[in-house]
């Protein structure tokens, strides 16, 4: 193919997730001109599929710093975007069936309280006056009242139309397929849309690629340890409505949220395993459906509605990357967030911002 076309910039993002579009954001609100490139649509892929928690409790210590500044920012969003991303703090619940899950929580919530994170221990008593529609299999609870959830599909697109309205330009359905560097230092890059390619030269590249970050970076001599899995989500009819709260139990594997108009989204992992497939395998949708009933039994019996698969993108801690690469000036690299992306994308693309014009 040949170069359809030239255009110059301060920074490429790659990758038009809550992560990519945060950061555009970010960026030109600070006077950066900015190209992203997604080579599907704006939050078409993990950032608009999953269970859309946005939660501080739960976490690897290194990250709940970040968690926790991202929910700040995430509770003036919607106002200062102008849209309405179905942002709500009703709070998120860590259930236990056995002594041994209960016991983990405490030393958690003894972590968190000395971070400054506010959580409550629950015991079965509590949990049955404050959550009675869960099932009475299980022992405990801890709760932290300033987690929730947001509607995943509007969030990054919100943040993306936001990003264009403020001069971003966004290049959807186009890939980068090539980073051009002269001296160490990142000069250009090369995309490829259906006319044909396109030369963006800029000084810096955030590449926020998600699970697709090691195939780009692998032509710059870079191994970046990231690997695919599957996510799995089910959607119900409208119900009459049951829980404010995000719930989830490590130990039947499943979580949910019940949506403003009613619908109950439930979550899990899908087959284990290294895997791009985006395929709903039946035995997954029954596991969802049977995990979901023996948390709420109010939901035995409920209809799907549809159900999808995203790909996450682990790493091997299940820490994310967010950090310039040493031997190429000007490479950023900002994925891994192993399913702690959707909560992170603000504060993740504010300090990305922040790296590139502060310093």
């Amino acid at each position: 193919m040949i170069v359809s076309r030239t255009l110059g910039t301060g920074v490429v993002i790659v990758g038009g997730g809550i992560v990519g579009c945060a950061a555009a954001y970010y960026l030109a609100r600070r006077g950066v001109k900015v190209v992203l490139l997604e080579k599907s649509v704006i939050g078409g892929e993990a950032s608009g599929r999953n269970g859309g928690g946005v939660r501080a409790q739960c976490r690897d210590r290194r990250e709940r710093p970040l968690a926790m500044a991202s929910i700040a920012l995430w509770v003036r969003l919607q106002a200062e975007l102008g849209f309405d991303m179905e942002y709500v703090q009703g709070g998120n619940v860590r259930m236990a069936t056995n002594e041994e899950r209960m016991a983990m929580l405490r030393r958690e919530g003894e972590e968190e309280l000395a971070d400054g994170l506010v959580v409550e221990m629950w015991d079965r008593d509590e949990l049955r006056r404050r959550a009675p529609y869960l099932s009475d299999v299980f022992i405990g609870a801890k709760y932290c009242p300033t987690d929730g959830s947001a509607n995943p599909i509007l969030a990054p697109r919100a943040l993306g139309w936001a990003a264009r309205r403020i001069g971003v330009t966004l290049l959807t359905r186009t890939e980068a397929v090539n980073i051009g560097i002269q001296g160490g230092r990142v000069t250009s890059v090369t995309a490829r849309d259906s006319q044909g390619e396109i030369l963006i030269e800029a000084p810096w590249v955030i590449h926020a690629g998600g699970p697709w970050t090691p195939q780009l970076s692998r032509t710059l001599g870079i191994q970046v340890p990231i690997e695919p899995a599957r996510s799995v989500i089910a959607i119900t009819q409208r119900l009459p409505f049951l829980f404010k709260e995000f719930v989830s139990s490590h130990d039947l594997g499943v979580y949910s949220r019940q949506a403003r108009e009613g619908q109950v989204h439930i979550g899990g992992v899908g087959t284990p395993g290294t895997t791009f497939d985006q395929t709903m395998p039946a035995d997954s949708m029954a596991r969802l459906a049977r995990g979901a009933a023996q948390m709420i039994p109010a939901l035995r019996g409920a209809n799907i509605l549809r159900a999808w698969a995203g790909t996450l993108e682990n790493t091997p801690d299940k820490a994310p990357i967010i950090s310039p690469v040493d031997g190429i000036k000007g490479y950023i690299l900002a994925s891994g967030f192993s399913g702690h992306g959707f909560c992170l994308g603000p504060i993740a693309g504010k300090l990305l911002g922040e790296l590139i014009v502060d310093g």
